[in-house]
């Protein structure tokens, strides 16, 4: 389990165009934390950065204490597992060729998987939901299967951290509500600290335990579903009005529609 910390941290795409600006926060060991804020508002940066991909301008990015910067690659791909939305993938390999990859981290140069790395591939496969899927082709997959096969790949990895970056954008209700509850379950299960770049508020208030909620590269807000989510706080970051509904038990949150 691995905590991460946030420290101050800003980006910069040219000197004129500022993406994150001194953003703060921290994410517990095996928490699953939702990313959301409007189109442009830095979601994905910040998830560069958390995964070392970016360098911040200014601050850090602490992984139980220790700055990602001084990683190595391979320290980092054992250590975060990236789901992303569209990943660029080669057509003529299964889904198990897919998978196994992800056990990269922990192979020595020159070396091949052994009887071990297929059994945890085998088990991620299971996870995901997929296992009766590990032959066939890439291009044979819908776009939930797809996504599923990226998660299992992730898995694989058996990494302390999973970022995640849209990802059930595009896919039908039924996908979006069978990939987050397998993250939330195996975050669980696993002590897995999650973090997902969300636009669905919905999909971030029913499965998520922190949102950080971003405007403009700054944290506007951050804390439990209930205490971010909130009418005033949506407005003012959406510049759109809406109505939030409870029923059941559970509260929905709906644009007003003019006209």
């Amino acid at each position: 389990m691995s905590d991460i910390r946030i420290c101050n941290i800003s980006y910069s795409y040219t000197p004129s165009e500022k993406a994150l600006r001194g953003v703060s926060f921290c994410i517990p060991a095996g928490c699953f934390c939702g990313i959301i804020g409007p189109n442009g508002s830095g979601k994905t940066t910040l998830l560069k950065c958390i995964s070392g991909y970016f360098t911040p301008d200014e601050g850090q990015v602490l992984i139980d204490g220790k700055d990602v910067a001084c990683f190595s690659t391979r320290e980092i791909a054992k250590r975060m597992a990236l789901v992303q939305q569209h990943a660029s993938l080669e057509y003529d390999f299964t889904v198990m060729d897919i998978v196994l990859t992800g056990r990269n981290p922990h192979i020595k140069r020159m070396r091949s998987e052994t009887e071990a790395d297929y059994a945890i591939a085998h088990n991620a496969l299971e996870c995901a939901g997929i296992h009766e899927l590990k032959d066939r082709l890439l291009t044979t997959l819908s776009g939930g299967e797809w996504q599923m096969m990226i998660l299992a790949r992730a898995l694989c990895q058996q990494a302390d951290i999973m970022l995640l970056d849209e990802p059930v954008a595009g896919l039908d209700i039924a996908h979006q509500v069978g990939i987050m509850s397998t993250v939330r379950r195996l975050a669980a299960e696993r002590g897995i600290s999650v973090v997902c770049v969300l636009h669905d508020l919905n999909l971030a208030r029913a499965f998520c335990q922190q949102i950080v909620l971003l405007k403009k590269g700054m944290r506007y807000a951050e804390g439990t579903p209930d205490s971010v989510l909130t009418k005033s706080n949506i407005e003012h970051v959406y510049g759109t009005k809406v109505n939030i509904i409870e029923q059941d038990g559970q509260k929905y949150i709906l644009p007003v529609i003019a006209g």
